[in-house]
């Protein structure tokens, strides 16, 4: 119930800005493949919690890229967190979920530091390697736990993850 109540709350969320995911995704621009929570080969609870974790991922991806356009990065960022609020890993996708937080959290202060002129477009950024690396180390963990998953589920493992990337 709480994954239903969670992903109906981030629609209404994504009405807000002017971008949706689906834009967010053609913008970066970066292939989106959806998990497939019905054909995941793990339990039920595991499943469920991907689904949310992804779904908070691509609030992440619209805030990226809304944050670039018309929207300040606190507004962008703000369905994120409250999104994140709601996630409750199972054990071992804890490390994971943690290395994707910090990555968000890299990229909102970069992209803070870009709005108050304190920064410029620098690929180099500590912020913009450190985000880089853990999302990295989180899609190194889902391979790790889900090595028999099926093709496409592990497809979307990258794809969410990289598209998250600035890198």
């Amino acid at each position: 119930m709480r994954t239903i109540v969670l992903v109906g709350l981030m629609g209404i969320a994504n009405s807000a800005f002017a971008v949706s995911v689906e834009e967010a995704y053609r913008l970066i621009p970066h292939q989106r493949t959806i998990f497939q929570s019905a054909s995941a080969r793990m339990p039920a609870a595991e499943r469920a919690y991907l689904v949310a974790f992804f779904s908070a991922i691509d609030q992440a991806i619209v805030a990226k890229v809304s944050a670039r356009r018309e929207t300040t990065v606190a507004e962008a960022y703000r369905p994120v967190w409250k999104a994140w609020e709601q996630l409750n890993p199972p054990t071992a996708l804890k490390g994971a979920q943690d290395k994707v937080k910090a990555a968000i959290m890299d990229q909102q202060a970069f992209l803070l530091e870009i709005e108050n002129k304190q920064s410029s477009w620098n690929m180099g950024h500590r912020k913009i390697r450190s985000s880089s690396a853990n999302l990295r180390e989180a899609y190194g963990e889902l391979m790790r736990i889900y090595s028999s998953e099926n093709a496409s589920n592990k497809q979307a493992f990258f794809d969410y993850l990289c598209a998250l990337d600035f890198v």
